[in-house]
């Protein structure tokens, strides 16, 4: 199959400080199909997300300066319906809870199962995907009546339709109106 034939490919970045598990997981993601930019701290991650953004981001939590929870944060007051997944040699269950409450869309352990992270990434994916504009035989009535002019209403409704997919639970704060 030539370059032009090929199914337009989801793009990944990786944040991570360490080379090697960099060069590993390029290499594993580029086999699996994913195009792939990589950084070596949040604040490049950061940086390259303006220039191009990406359809997930898997992020090591230890990074020089700020750290993979930091980057989430980041990610998230930006661009909200980004999903991200943390990766931790040195996670524990308080950590996993709390990334999950802040809304991190996965949390693994390294060493890390290849087939859990592709499920990850494969899941992330088809629930953004589902998000998106509307496509020929998607059915967008699940939105009728709702009426906003807002690009921060639209973003919150991308928002609701990814959740609404997902077995997520949520909890909704905000002043009313």
């Amino acid at each position: 199959m030539s370059e032009a034939d090929k199914p337009c490919q989801a793009h990944i970045m990786v944040v991570d400080d360490d080379q090697d598990l960099l060069r590993l997981l390029v290499m594993r993601l580029n086999a699996w199909g994913y195009r792939v930019s990589t950084a070596a701290s949040a604040e490049e991650a950061l940086t390259r997300l303006e220039i191009e953004p990406p359809q997930l981001v898997l992020s090591d939590i230890r990074l020089p300066g700020k750290d993979g929870l930091a980057l989430f944060a980041e990610i998230q007051a930006r661009c909200p319906a980004l999903p991200v997944i943390l990766l931790t040699a040195h996670g524990t269950i308080p950590d996993a809870v709390q990334a999950m409450l802040s809304g991190v869309f996965g949390y693994l352990t390294k060493p890390f199962d290849s087939a859990v992270l592709h499920e990850k990434i494969q899941h992330a994916l088809q629930l953004t995907q589902q998000s998106g504009a509307p496509r020929d035989g998607v059915d967008d009535n699940w939105r009728q009546g709702i009426v906003f002019r807002s690009s921060s209403m639209a973003e919150l409704m991308a928002e609701a339709r990814v959740v609404a997919a997902s077995a997520a639970s949520v909890m909704i704060r905000g002043d009313s109106g």
